[in-house]
């Protein structure tokens, strides 16, 4: 199942998805690894492309401005000046990226089966999966889990929509290890939770597009203070794949009028199983000291 891409591309988001499509080989283009790059870093630094001229942005970028205008053209662009305003477009209007999403799903085929539409749903998420799964190699997995070993405390962060997905990893993983908690859920504050860290310990970040201006600079002032990071996120150019020692990618393309989930809890519990066989007999034990206390409460039906 191929994934869609609109040339040229209507918002900078779904720009976002086209070097993992191209690495992939979900899609082809005649663009050598070289303008591949540019694309990358100018994707990484949206402001670069928004406020510099065509040959300051080449020499930032090390391609020619030939090379940016032929870039452009291949996006389906009538040229540089317009690639350009998509990324002003997007650094100066509010999103739409929900009512983009939702207007796309209610002038779809309306004349579709409720079993047809189930089926294609099925499909994208299995679609999903099966990328999110391509995309994770056992070096990966075990550093991210590693990560989650040895950190002293860990905390877990995410916003809206990611918020529950933080939620969910923290109390699933602090079933097997003790001192896990979410950032801002005792209403303690992200500059608080950030005080209560240091390079012994583990910040864990949820996010994906459309990305939480306070997660992004939650990841800066981590990062900028040396403390660990691990993002589970939907881009290696998500802000805050940057700004990480280790990143985990989910894939999320689908109709739904906001994030879809599966892939990135998918991700999650693939990352906690891998911890718990690491963990091994301290896992266990965690686990029935646990079992112990919800006996002693009598809080299982």
């Amino acid at each position: 199942m191929s994934t869609p891409f609109t040339f040229p591309p209507g918002s900078l988001a779904q720009l976002r998805k086209l070097p993992s499509l191209l690495k992939r080989g979900e899609l082809q283009l005649p663009m050598g690894k070289r303008l591949l790059n540019a694309l990358c870093l100018m994707l990484d630094d949206p402001r670069l492309v928004a406020t510099q001229s065509i040959t300051e942005l080449a020499q930032a970028t090390g391609v020619s401005p030939a090379s940016l205008t032929r870039l452009a053209k291949l996006l389906g662009f009538t040229g540089f000046v317009q690639f350009q305003a998509l990324f002003r477009q997007a650094l100066s209007q509010p999103g739409r990226y929900y009512s983009a999403q939702a207007s796309a799903l209610v002038s779809g085929d309306q004349n579709a089966s409720i079993s047809s539409r189930v089926g294609q749903h099925l499909q994208r998420q299995i679609h999903n999966l099966t990328q999110s799964a391509g995309q994770l190699n056992e070096e990966q997995l075990l550093t991210a889990a590693g990560m989650l070993v040895k950190a002293r405390r860990i905390r877990v962060a995410g916003r809206r929509q990611s918020f529950g997905l933080a939620v969910i990893f923290s109390y699933m993983l602090g079933l097997i290890r003790d001192d896990t908690a979410v950032v801002g859920a005792a209403g303690e504050g992200q500059a608080q939770a950030l005080a209560e860290l240091g390079k012994r310990d583990l910040l864990v970040m949820f996010g994906s597009e459309p990305y939480s201006r306070d997660s992004v600079m939650l990841a800066q002032v981590a990062h900028q203070y040396g403390l660990p990071l691990l993002t589970l996120t939907d881009s290696h150019h998500s802000p805050l794949a940057q700004l990480a020692d280790c990143t985990l990618i989910s894939s999320g393309d689908s109709p739904l009028y906001t994030n879809s989930m599966i892939a990135s809890q998918f991700l999650s519990e693939t990352l906690l199983l891998q911890t718990a066989r690491l963990l091994g007999e301290d896992a266990v034990k965690r686990l029935s000291l646990r079992e112990e206390l919800i006996n002693r409460l009598n809080d299982e039906f």
